[in-house]
C-alpha cells in the first residue's frame, strides 16, 4: 500500500514540474484550492490509519472452531477430527462469527457442516449469525444439554422467531433443533428429525396446532420427558 502511494506521489511530482505555475485541486465536497508549482518542494500522500476494525471479523487464532474453506470468500464450520471433536469438548457456549480471518484473508462464514457439533455433550448455548445459510444433517446430534439457541435477526434462511429459543428453517416452518425450555411457536408445521434427540433436560413439550409431522428420533432418549401434548393435526409420527 505504502509503496503504491510513494509511486503515485513521485508521478504526481513529475506532473507538477511539467504543468503551468498553478494547479487547482478540487475536493469531493466541491471546494477548490490552488497550488503554486514553483513553491512545491515535495509531494507525499499521508495514509490514514484510523479506519475502525470490522467487529464481525474473528481471527482463526481467537476461536476453537474449525473451518472448511468453500470458496475464495466463504467457509463453513466443520467437524474436528473425524466425528470426535476433541477441540470442542469442554465448551458449553459457542458464538459462531460472521467472518473469520485465515492466513490474513477474511472469509464469510456461510455454513455449519454435517455433524459439525456431533458428540459435543457439554454444549449448552449457541449463537448463529445471519450469514449462515446452510446447516448440514446432524450438525447438532448428540449435543444433549441444550439451553439456548439464538439465530441473529436478518438471517434469510433460519430464525428463532418470537424468542422461541430454537432453530427454525424459515421457508418450511421446520423446527430443526430445540432446547429444554423451547416454546414451539404457532406456524411450525414440522418437528424435524433429531429436534430434541437425547436432550437430558427436557421435561415437557407442547406441539402447536399447526404441526402435522413429528420427525424421526426427534424425542428419542429424552430421559426426563414426562409430558407431551400432540394436536389432532399431527398425522405422521416417524419412528
Amino acid at each position: 500500500m505504502k509503496k503504491g502511494l510513494l509511486t503515485l506521489g513521485a508521478l504526481f511530482a513529475i506532473c507538477l514540474s511539467m504543468l503551468a505555475t498553478d494547479i487547482v485541486v478540487k475536493q469531493k465536497n466541491g471546494d477548490e484550492w490552488k497550488i503554486n508549482v514553483e513553491d512545491v518542494e515535495e509531494v507525499f500522500f499521508e495514509e490514514k490509519n484510523n479506519i475502525p476494525d470490522d467487529s464481525t471479523v474473528v481471527d482463526l487464532s481467537e476461536t476453537f472452531l474449525k473451518f472448511k474453506i468453500l470458496s475464495d470468500s466463504t467457509v463453513e464450520v466443520k467437524i474436528d477430527n473425524n466425528n470426535y471433536n476433541p477441540s470442542y469438548l469442554g465448551h458449553d457456549s459457542i458464538t459462531i462469527p460472521e467472518k473469520v480471518r485465515i492466513d490474513g484473508k477474511v472469509y464469510t462464514v456461510t455454513g455449519i457442516g454435517e455433524s459439525a457439533f456431533f458428540n459435543c455433550s457439554d454444549l449448552k448455548t449457541i449463537d448463529i449469525p445471519k450469514s449462515v445459510t446452510t446447516i448440514g444433517y446432524g450438525a447438532f446430534a448428540s449435543s444433549n444439554s441444550w439451553e439456548s439457541i439464538v439465530v441473529e435477526g436478518g438471517n434469510s434462511v433460519y430464525d428463532s422467531r418470537n424468542d422461541c429459543n430454537a432453530l427454525i428453517e424459515t421457508a418450511s416452518n421446520t423446527l430443526m433443533k430445540g432446547c429444554k425450555n423451547s416454546i414451539i411457536p404457532e406456524g411450525i408445521i414440522n418437528i424435524g428429525d433429531y429436534a430434541f434427540w437425547s436432550n437430558s433436560n427436557l421435561q415437557s413439550i407442547t406441539i402447536p396446532g399447526s404441526a402435522t409431522r413429528i420427525g424421526e428420533f426427534s424425542l428419542m432418549d429424552c430421559e426426563k420427558l414426562t409430558s407431551v401434548s400432540i394436536p389432532n393435526n399431527v398425522t405422521r409420527i416417524e419412528r
